[in-house]
């Protein structure tokens, strides 16, 4: 799956990680990737999902930023409703 993030493409995939739950590569890099554990589920799943698309639209934020936010909205995303389709 590609997903467009501040105009920038990047390809979405959901795969075994072993030492964390996602990553974003940089804006600049050509054919760039998120990466998402494969094994998440439930909340942390969208948790990370938003934290790595945080890093996508501002990669120039702290980590500190892009945690909290990304909890806050995962949070509230899920206390919403929102779940992925299996």
């Amino acid at each position: 799956m590609r997903v467009t993030v501040r105009g920038k493409r990047w390809a979405l995939r959901f795969t075994a990680l072993r030492k964390c739950h996602g990553s974003c590569e940089s804006p600049t890099t050509k054919r760039k990737e998120i990466r998402i554990n494969s094994r998440l589920k439930g909340v942390k799943l969208l948790d990370t999902l938003v934290h790595e698309l945080l890093h996508a639209g501002g990669w120039d934020m702290s980590e500190e930023w892009v945690h909290e936010m990304g909890t806050d909205i995962a949070k509230a995303l899920w206390d919403l409703g929102y779940r992925r389709k299996t």
